[in-house]
This record gives structure tokens, C-alpha cells and sequence, in this order.
């Protein structure tokens, strides 16, 4: 059973997921992420966000692959 607690921490967390895919896409789009070229920039953005660089690294990775499978 859920709280309404659970439900706004899930709906947050899709807020944050979401904003970082689109921060993830511009930075692509740039040629300033996927590449490795970027010292710290996912661990920048990791703290930014309050995630793992994980977590933004599977994201980025995620997103590249999106835009190679996207033939616009």
C-alpha cells in the first residue's frame, strides 16, 4: 500500500529522470557529452542533481543511443 508520500517521491523522481535526459540530449546535441572528452561534467551534473554519476552515465549512454536510433 502507498503512501501519498510514496507517490510524490515517485513523481519527483520522474521530474528529475526527465529533466536529466533533457539536459542529456542538449549536451549531445553540443558534442559536450558521450564523447569522454568532458573531465567531471557527469560527476558535475550527478551533484546537481542528487544522483549517482552513475546513474547520469546510464542516462547519457541511454540518450546517444536514442539519438542513433533516431534517423531525423
Amino acid at each position: 500500500m502507498s503512501t501519498d508520500m510514496d507517490v510524490a517521491a515517485a513523481e519527483t523522481e520522474l521530474t528529475r529522470t526527465e529533466k536529466m535526459r533533457i539536459a542529456a540530449r542538449v549536451l549531445i546535441k553540443r558534442g559536450v557529452a558521450g564523447n569522454g572528452g568532458r573531465c567531471g561534467l557527469q560527476s558535475r551534473l550527478a551533484e546537481h542533481f542528487g544522483v549517482t554519476r552513475q546513474r547520469v552515465s546510464q542516462i547519457v549512454r541511454q540518450e546517444l543511443h536514442a539519438a542513433d536510433a533516431d534517423p531525423r
